[in-house]
């Protein structure tokens, strides 16, 4: 049975397996109209195995096991079924926390078929009332709920595919004459997608592929969950997301190019395997597609949740290039383990490890000369050429699949052998903010994704005291990171990108601001402008008093232990954020 509305029309704003920037969606998100409330319902014979409250992630959840040892997964609801939520309230107070993680009997809540369970709400980190549904195996991956047959949902639509762009996978290799990552409009003749441009492709190429699907009725860009690609009719490469792990989620980073997703928030699927990915979804996949001189067909085939398919259809190395490729927008980028530079001068010095070497352009045209080094043979100290010179400021290259311990001046980088998913040519620039008095400490690898947290140790010139902490620099905005201050003034975090960052004092406590002092409708506002808010704790005469944390509004709700009795006594609020600063409020009720 369906979870929400059964039997009637339904519409989802996100499939199962869609690219969620650092993740996998795990399910469907089912639209609510907007609105909270709506009835949940089991939509199988099972028992609940867990029960979640939370205020990130998905809130709060339920899990359903199923007699079939299947398990569904109710995430965002605002309510629970009366007895869960009785229980859940109960243990809250017993622990005196509002976030919870339960496990219970396994005969204490059974529901058949079409009862409820509770009621969808926002909770969590959703963007809007809506519920996430998931099916699950007995291991806890991810199946697609709309491969159960669900009937609700409605699609005629064909995939879209919007754009197509093509990589060089090593010095050698070239899209139009040029090395680099390219893009190339899309248009759709006779029902086939195709490209606008004669394109040429020489050596080792990767391809990717933006695109998308819409449902009926609904404007939501949902995903695919299999595309096939084929060179000359023969498979090259065979996605299908029918079944996902977990705890492979972060390799999405490596599954879609990353770099355009962090500049410009577009998820081209890549068809082909990068180094460092270990995702199981492809039935079919290489790291390689070597293109001679000769014609080539290409054809991708997408197919929807719904067998709705869309085709896309080109032929490369049949037309004369007329408009080659500019390789490069500015004066220096670091791709595919080569650094290339551009000059107005026909000649190039690479300055390293106390030698040099004199390199020539691989093209040019009429503005600009173009040179690539491979980063492999050493990492350059400075670039001369004519009038451009060239500090790119590498430091280290940190091998995948090995602990790398960099000490310097200015920081410490650790990683293990799971950090990496390829090989990181380190970049750092220390520098100092004037005009707000911050020292700097500029890691230049936001592009580059990794697997799972470095740690990271900052050493700054200047001594800073209490209530002194990390934080991200983005413009003019912090953002405060969990980090520790070292007995010798340096600060260590744990660091999942590789950003900007400097040391910032907080000294202002948190905001507290009464909503409504009703007995039986207490409601705090919470706010904090600067290391953001640690923790909060909440008592009526000096007992527990449990506090419903709505994250997105800010909002602090009481839940008495017996909801039918008001509150009465001296409430204390006291919240505190993360570098110690604390406020208090105080009111008899």
């Amino acid at each position: 049975m369906f979870p929400v509305r059964p039997g009637e029309p339904n519409f989802l704003a996100g499939t199962m397996g869609e690219m969620r920037g650092s993740h996998f969606h795990g399910g469907i998100d089912i639209r609510t109209g907007g609105r909270t409330g709506l009835p949940v319902y089991a939509t199988a014979d099972g028992y609940i195995s867990r029960i979640q409250a939370g205020t990130g992630g998905y809130g709060h959840v339920l899990y359903l096991t199923h007699t079939d040892g299947l398990i569904s997964v109710y995430g965002h609801m605002n309510l629970f079924e009366d007895e869960i939520e009785k229980f859940l309230r109960m243990k809250q107070y017993e622990e005196e926390s509002y976030e919870i993680r339960l496990f219970p009997d396994r005969d204490q809540f059974y529901f058949q078929k079409g009862e409820i369970i509770g009621y969808s709400g926002n909770t969590g980190s959703s963007s809007g009332p809506h519920l996430h549904f998931e099916i699950r195996d007995q291991d806890h991956r991810f199946l697609n709920p709309q491969e159960f047959g669900y009937t609700e949902i409605k699609d005629n639509i064909s995939p879209f595919v919007k754009s197509i762009a093509f990589v060089t996978r090593d010095g050698n290799a070239r899209v139009n004459g040029a090395f680099g990552r390219f893009e190339f409009e899309i248009i759709k003749v006779e029902g086939k997608y195709t490209t606008r441009k004669p394109i040429a492709l020489n050596g080792n190429i990767g391809v990717e592929i933006y695109h998308y699907d819409n449902l009926n009725g609904t404007y939501s860009r949902n995903g695919i969950p299999e595309v096939t690609f084929f060179i000359d009719d023969d498979t090259a490469f065979h996605q299908v997301k029918e079944r996902m792990s977990f705890n492979q989620n972060r390799n999405i980073l490596v599954h879609l190019d990353y770099p355009t997703y962090v500049w410009r928030k577009r998820r081209y699927n890549k068809l082909y395997l990068s180094d460092g990915n270990l995702l199981d979804i492809y039935k079919k996949t290489q790291r390689s597609n070597f293109f001679d001189e000769n014609p080539h067909e290409l054809k991708i085939v997408l197919r929807d949740n719904h067998n709705n398919f869309s085709e896309f259809q080109t032929t490369v190395n049949n037309r004369r290039i007329v408009y080659p490729e500019t390789p490069l927008k500015t004066h220096f980028q670091i791709y595919e383990n080569h650094l290339q530079f551009r000059s107005g001068d026909s000649t190039a010095t690479v300055y390293h490890n106390y030698d040099k070497s004199g390199i020539k352009p691989y093209t040019s045209n009429k503005s600009w000369y173009y040179y690539l080094w491979d980063l492999r043979k050493a990492l350059p100290d400075s670039i001369i050429s004519g009038r451009t010179k060239i500090k790119p400021d590498l430091y280290v290259t940190i091998p995948p699949g090995f602990e790398f311990n960099f000490y310097n001046r200015d920081f410490d980088i650790e990683t293990d052998g799971y950090t990496l998913f390829d090989t990181l040519y380190l970049r750092f620039e220390k520098g100092y903010d004037t005009l707000n008095n911050r020292e700097l400490f500029q890691f230049k690898n936001r592009i580059t994704p990794l697997r799972a947290e470095a740690r990271v140790t900052l050493k700054p010139d200047s001594v800073y005291g209490d209530k002194s902490g990390v934080f991200t620099v983005s413009r003019s905005k912090l953002s405060y990171v969990e980090s520790e201050k070292l007995e010798n003034g340096s600060y260590e975090f744990e660091a999942r990108d590789l950003l900007r960052y400097t040391i910032a004092y907080d000294t202002i406590p948190p905001v507290i601001t009464p909503i409504n002092w009703s007995r039986t409708n207490l409601k705090m506002k919470i706010e904090d402008s600067g290391s953001g808010i640690k923790k909060y704790n909440a008592t009526i005469n000096g007992r527990f008093l449990l506090m419903r944390y709505e994250s997105k509004q800010d909002l602090l709700m009481a839940q008495p232990k017996d909801p039918n009795i008001p509150l009465s006594g001296e409430f204390i609020l006291k919240v505190e954020d993360n570098l110690g600063n604390i406020a208090e409020i105080k009111r008899k009720l």
